[in-house]
């Protein structure tokens, strides 16, 4: 039995609304929001379950750059966030449509760098 050596994609580029931006993390959760349907049978239990309307939540990390060029967090509405694997040897881009920001944090702390904490959830996932 051979073992296959495989190439993982390390680092992803954060692109919002086709402007590259420095980015310290990048989680994303999508819910399904699918549910269980409680029914009284002799089984006693449930027996189906529901389709849920999809929900996408973002929460990245930005640097805070020096010059102040970084986009209105705060007022960011309908924008498009893209994250591709930068390896450049291929996997898939993830593109969120419809982003809008729910909550802007700021971090400073003695010896890093200063990030701005951002919450924002996406109407809709694309992969390519």
């Amino acid at each position: 039995m051979s073992i296959e050596n495989k190439e993982y994609c390390g680092t992803m580029v954060l692109e919002v609304n086709g402007v590259e931006y420095e980015t310290v993390s990048v989680d994303t959760t999508t819910k399904t929001n699918a549910k269980s349907v409680p029914t009284m049978n002799s089984k006693l239990r449930s027996l189906g379950s529901i389709r849920g309307t999809k929900e996408h939540e973002l929460k990245l990390e930005m640097l805070v750059p020096c010059d102040g060029d970084e986009p209105d967090w705060i007022n960011l509405r309908d924008g498009t966030l893209t994250l591709y694997p930068a390896c450049g040897s291929g996997g898939k881009r993830e593109i969120y449509v419809g982003c809008t920001t729910e909550e802007v944090g700021s971090k400073y702390q003695v010896g890093k760098e200063a990030v701005r904490s951002i919450t924002m959830h996406a109407l809709d996932l694309q992969t390519s």
